[in-house]
């Protein structure tokens, strides 16, 4: 068994920017799609005026988090505090929703790499682990017939059968959404074993449509107007829950994913890690692979100029057993595909 772990870098063929890039991807898309006056222009001049956007942009975000978090402890009394607090909420609510529509406005562009990924170097039992919230990779696997949305998302959704390969996005990705209640706008509508928002993420008909499923759909999705658009995981504070006022939810949901990710990585001899540079922030991923790792896997790596220094991360965090862990037979990913392809 093999497991694939896919970072931005490897979804930059398909028009995706990295997280450094992000932002100012972003604020031309906002520029030139939204007319002078909208929410969305409104935001871009807001965080250019009041965040350092020269760095990743998750911590940008984790920035912004940290100067709403005073404000949500305790009530702001001044009339300053209170204009501060409005703002950054509001900027909170603006970006996180630009995020999602940026990358669709994307995905009509082909992904040849991931085509090619797809159809001759994934095999029927081999795991897939991304942090992207993109879905090029998850339509070419489908297409190779080699993913499928029943159960391929590490989630039951029982209307497509089985899947060759698990496709396990520990991030999120923007084609799962939350549906308050099921979609019940009635009072009663709470149970003690679904909560508000259910046991896992719903899908919309169009994103079925998209992956090429024609009219198939998700059984629990039922098109309520109270809903949470896009669960994805954009900060550098990851919280792997939602904070409702029943409670933390769905974190029972996030630990299953992450332990069939385990679990994967446990199960492989071989492991290779592509376009992902395992930063320092991404303390739940680093953890994943130092402790959940077969340590006798031989661990590839492929990230351009970052491989020696991932290499070298690598090595720091799985230090028992003799895991060999080397640069790929090539830095890029369309040279990695390719060699691989030839295998």
């Amino acid at each position: 068994m093999r497991t694939f772990i896919f970072g931005a870098g490897a979804s930059v063929h398909a028009g995706y920017p990295l997280a450094v890039k992000l932002w100012h991807a972003m604020e031309g898309w906002t520029l030139a799609t939204f007319p002078e006056g909208h929410d969305f222009r409104s935001a871009v001049d807001t965080m250019n005026a009041e965040f350092d956007l020269s760095k990743s942009f998750e911590l940008v975000l984790t920035d912004l988090d940290d100067r709403i978090e005073p404000f949500l402890r305790e009530r702001p009394t001044t009339p300053e505090g209170i204009q501060e607090k409005v703002m950054l909420v509001y900027l909170r609510v603006a970006v996180k929703t630009m995020i999602p529509l940026y990358f669709n406005s994307l995905r009509s562009q082909p992904a040849e790499l991931y085509r090619v990924f797809a159809d001759h170097v994934l095999a029927p039992g081999d795991a897939v682990i991304t942090f992207n919230y993109d879905l090029a990779l998850d339509r070419e696997m489908k297409r190779a017939r080699k993913w499928s949305i029943g159960n391929g998302y590490g989630f039951e959704i029982d209307t497509v059968g089985d899947s060759p390969c698990k496709l396990l996005k520990l991030h999120g990705s923007t084609n799962w959404r939350g549906e308050l209640f099921q979609g019940s706008e009635g009072f009663g509508q709470t149970s003690w074993e679904d909560l508000s928002l259910g046991q896992r993420p719903i899908i919309d008909p169009s994103e079925f449509q998209f992956l090429e499923y024609g009219n198939a759909s998700d059984p629990q999705c039922h098109n309520g107007r109270a809903r949470i658009e896009s669960i994805i995981m954009p900060t550098a504070k990851k919280k792997f829950f939602n904070e409702t006022s029943l409670g933390r939810e769905w974190e029972g949901f996030w630990d299953s994913l992450w332990l069939q990710a385990g679990e994967a990585l446990n199960s492989s001899n071989e492991v290779y890690l592509i376009g992902y540079s395992v930063p320092e922030y991404d303390a739940r991923a680093r953890d994943l692979l130092a402790r959940r790792s077969n340590k006798t896997a031989a661990v590839k790596v492929c990230c351009r100029k970052g491989t020696a220094d991932v290499i070298e991360s690598l090595k720091k965090l799985i230090h028992l057993g003799n895991t060999d862990i080397q640069a790929a037979h090539a830095t890029t990913f369309e040279g990695w595909v390719s060699s691989m392809n030839r295998v």
